[in-house]
């Protein structure tokens, strides 16, 4: 699987190009500067976070399976027939969960982290979240008790994954009946849009069908704007993850009554008693309908991010090709030091520190990386 994760990479950098050229060509650009960097960024945290988050990615899964079936593997989830089947039965699973994600505070506070961006393109597209498997694995349980192998889980995963890249851009537009059975650009850009009549729409990841059956399905007819109803225009990445969160808990603890403070936590977004009105509300939306420019960056800015970023890839390309065999204690230490690069990236786009703070955190962090990563795996 790892394999197939780096082997995506090129794939996926290809395309962002290919997008962005062609936007550039048309006139009709869809990427900023800093905005691709945080999307970037994020999805090199959430694949980082496998290594630590990975009993609640896939082994409580497995448990389960093993709990259910013993040492029995059905034939036929590996037969074509069993494959589809699967994916449909994940599909669903999927919309359940996604549904959730956007239906209660908790949730959300993990998956507002793909719904951030005021563009919409295939980066966009990585901008995956890191503390989701926390919460969602239950989602997934019914497929290990029906007796899906956890190994066809993890395809299925990647198939859904794969399949969900190309529908994050605006330059595909309507393809017809095919929008009516599955995800499509169209479709999912209305998932990703703040219009009042598209919020909360379109869960579907591969199927339309669940959105048809349980009426949240809406067609693209206005143009979409993007972003969240609470304004949020950060590229610090750890603020990024931790935001909603930190929402969440101020809301509890101002709330009066323990039926509050829990409704809090799992009522939908934004919800709010009389004592904590204002805390967790959004904002209107006129106040989304900004321009798509990026700050004005220095031409020695943006070499200096550039380097810094690559650093950060190739980093976490050489440890994703060691994960397997890297030590726990080594991986939580390398990982937690490539987070620290890209805060300070971050931090660095958003002026809040130096060049020199930067450099010092370069130095530090490489020192680290040299000792625990590159001198044990090159």
């Amino acid at each position: 699987m790892e394999e197939l994760v780096i082997f995506a990479i090129p794939i996926f950098t290809v395309l962002m190009a290919l997008e962005f050229g062609y936007g550039w060509l048309k006139g009709r650009n869809t990427y900023s500067y800093s905005d691709t960097l945080s999307n970037l960024i994020q999805g090199l945290i959430s694949r980082l976070s496998q290594f630590i988050n990975q009993f609640f990615h896939i082994g409580i899964y497995t448990l389960v399976y093993h709990w259910v079936w013993r040492d029995y593997t059905n034939p036929f989830w590996g037969s074509g027939l069993g494959i589809a089947v699967g994916i449909i039965v994940f599909d669903f699973c999927d919309y359940c969960f996604h549904r959730t994600e956007h239906e209660s505070a908790i949730f959300w506070a993990s998956h507002v982290i793909h719904h951030q961006s005021k563009h919409y393109n295939f980066s966009v597209a990585l901008r995956q979240v890191s503390t989701e498997p926390l919460l969602g694995f239950v989602f997934y349980l019914p497929l290990a008790v029906l007796g899906m192998p956890p190994a066809q889980l993890a395809l299925t995963v990647l198939i859904i994954l794969f399949y969900q890249f190309w529908i994050h851009t605006e330059h595909i537009g309507k393809l017809g009946w095919f929008d009516y059975i599955f995800d499509s650009p169209s479709n999912h850009r209305v998932h990703h849009a703040i219009n009042p009549q598209y919020l909360d729409k379109n869960y579907g990841g591969f199927l339309m069908i669940w959105d048809h059956m349980f009426d949240t399905y809406e067609p693209e007819v206005e143009p979409c704007i993007y972003g969240t109803k609470k304004p949020f225009n950060s590229i610090d990445p750890i603020w990024t993850i931790l935001t909603e969160y930190v929402n969440i808990f101020n809301a509890v603890k101002n709330s009066q009554g323990l039926v509050n403070k829990l409704r809090c936590i799992f009522k939908p977004p934004g919800w709010a008693s009389a004592d904590t009105s204002g805390l967790m509300e959004g904002q209107p939306l006129k106040e989304k309908l900004n321009t798509l420019g990026d700050p004005l960056l220095g031409k020695w800015v943006i070499a200096i991010s550039l380097i810094q970023f690559f650093s950060v890839v190739s980093f976490t390309i050489l440890f994703l090709i060691n994960e397997d065999t890297a030590v726990y204690g080594d991986g939580i230490q390398i990982i937690a030091t490539v987070v620290m690069l890209c805060w300070g990236l971050g931090a660095f786009l958003s002026r809040k520190i130096s060049y020199i703070q930067l450099t010092l955190i370069d130095v530090l962090c490489g020192l680290i990386l040299y000792f625990k990563l590159v001198s044990n795996f090159v």
